[in-house]
């Protein structure tokens, strides 16, 4: 009797397991442990975890397989709240709980929705549903488009082939239906359908990154270089440091110069002074473009009409000046540049140190620059392929993010955030410049290649040679459609796929 009771126990642990072992098995294949071929076990498990479930029981495994992947995929949310947030040690092991819980719930929903559907249609139908509804993370109350599974691809740029035609959310497809269908074949019912999935996904791979437009250069190589001061957050808001950090950013922008860089990029708040309400340090921005025949590319907090308009701001200086022109932060980071609803918690106010709260901006436009029309985002906003697509499609020729990942340590956060960057640059066939205070600072090409990068936690600047590019790819002249798409064939097939069950076919 104990025997038997131990075996239903055991049976009954199983789906549990295989749910969490599918979400660590993500978790552990993304940039950071970066065990890539773990990505291909991650639909298979899941799949045989939903085996039997239904409703609410499918439900709560796919959540937990959501909930076991961000949980180890964004541990490093403690150090955001607990170090540089001054968030008690508890409540911000709590907070990454419920962090991990809220994003859990769109595998959640993919389970639920998938569990109805026959072990022939889960094969496909489960890793679109998984990747569209990784779309869902970009509304209330996630806001997080962070990790989805084409990230785990970018160590390996020969397979990030097909993005400038599907984009990222079409590679996550790709990745979780070579793992299902690898899976199938495991079992002989199955089989025949895994193959014809198989063969059909290696068919759309090839053929997509065959379709791929090249890089097609509209102008001549420039050099760039992207600065890395290294400034720790706990020296950069001590006010006794501010001119060691500023000589720091100055030293690294005149080597950039000596090095004959024509383009010199910034990163995110490098120094702590203010470009428009600072007339001193206009000039001197002004003086060293002009003295050494340079474009600087920075941040800093911009102004609007309103006495309360705050804006995370990037600025050109060309040689000849200052231009009139810049671009304001867009996507901002939840509880770090603005407080929604529970945020506004006064132990979680030290997060956003520069101003109480930021504005959005509204435009995204190009700015000028000596390689082309250069699209920018600020920090998390690589997370977004919408933004980039809409710059490219406005006449972006070369990309450019800065960024501050000094608030995640030397955690997997800062692999993950240049993942995306790689993402990025591939999706739109352009050179992208990524300078980050502490690390990792890139130059990625426009297959996705990082041609040069600076370790996080290391002074210093990279250079490399970038064109301009003309042409918008397919992933980024239809990027909303493209993600509209993905979650619209999901729920139709989520719902053929019931109803022919439900008619014993």
């Amino acid at each position: 009797m104990r025997s038997g009771d131990s075996g239903v126990r055991s049976f009954r642990w199983r789906p549990r397991l295989l749910a969490a072992g599918a979400g660590v098995a993500l978790a552990l294949a993304l940039p950071g442990p970066g065990l890539v071929p773990l990505v291909l076990v991650v639909p298979g498990l899941l799949r045989r975890a939903l085996a039997g479930a239904r409703g609410w029981r499918a439900f709560l495994l796919g959540w937990l397989s959501g909930f076991a992947q961000w949980i180890v995929a964004v541990a490093w949310v403690f150090i955001v709240l607990h170090r540089y947030g001054h968030l008690h040690a508890a409540l911000a092991v709590l907070a990454v709980v419920l962090t991990a819980g809220i994003l859990g719930l769109t595998w959640a929903i993919a389970g639920w929705a998938t569990s109805r559907l026959a072990e022939g249609w889960k094969i496909a139908v489960l890793p679109l549903a998984i990747a569209a509804f990784e779309e869902l993370q970009r509304f209330p109350p996630w806001i997080f488009p962070w990790n989805p599974v084409a990230a785990a691809l970018t160590p390996v740029p020969v397979l990030l082939a097909p993005a400038p035609v599907i984009g990222a959310i079409g590679l996550s497809l790709l990745t979780l239906l070579v793992g299902s269908s690898l899976d199938a074949l495991l079992q002989p019912a199955l089989r025949r359908v895994g193959a014809i999935w198989l063969a059909v996904t290696a068919l759309v791979w090839v053929g997509t990154g065959l379709l791929a437009p090249p890089f097609r250069p509209a102008g001549p190589a420039v050099k760039v270089a992207a600065l890395q001061p290294n400034v720790p957050l706990e020296t950069r808001w001590d006010p006794a440091n501010e001119q060691r950090i500023e000589d720091t950013v100055w030293r690294l922008s005149r080597q950039a110069a000596g090095e004959k860089a024509a383009w010199i990029v910034w990163p995110e708040s490098a120094v702590p002074r203010v470009l428009e309400r600072d007339g001193a340090f206009r000039s001197e921005v002004e003086a060293f473009a002009r003295e050494h025949n340079v474009w600087l590319l920075l941040g800093s907090i911009g102004f609007g009409s309103a006495e309360d308009e705050y804006f995370n701001s990037v600025y050109t200086a060309s040689p000849a000046g200052l231009l009139p022109w810049r671009y304001d932060k867009i996507h901002l980071v939840p509880f770090g540049e603005y407080v929604p609803l529970a945020g506004r918690i006064a132990a979680l106010r030290a997060l956003v140190r520069e101003v109480g709260s930021f504005t959005p901006g509204t435009r995204a436009l190009p700015l000028p620059g000596p390689a082309g029309a250069t699209g920018v985002a600020i920090c998390y906003e690589v997370a977004y392929p919408s933004l980039y697509a809409s710059e490219v499609v406005r006449g972006a020729q070369v990309l450019a993010t800065i960024t501050n990942d000094g608030w995640y340590g030397n955690s997997a956060a800062p692999r993950q955030h240049l993942a995306l960057a790689i993402l990025r640059a591939a999706e739109a066939r352009r050179y992208l410049v990524r300078a980050a205070n502490t690390g990792i600072s890139a130059v990625i090409d426009p297959h996705g290649r990082v041609l040069t990068q600076l370790a996080f936690d290391r002074e210093g600047l990279i250079t490399a040679e970038v064109r301009a590019g003309e042409g918008v790819t397919p992933a980024a002249a239809c990027s909303s459609w493209l993600r509209a798409a993905a979650v619209l064939l999901a729920v139709g097939a989520i719902i053929l796929g019931g109803r022919r069950r439900a008619a014993g076919k």
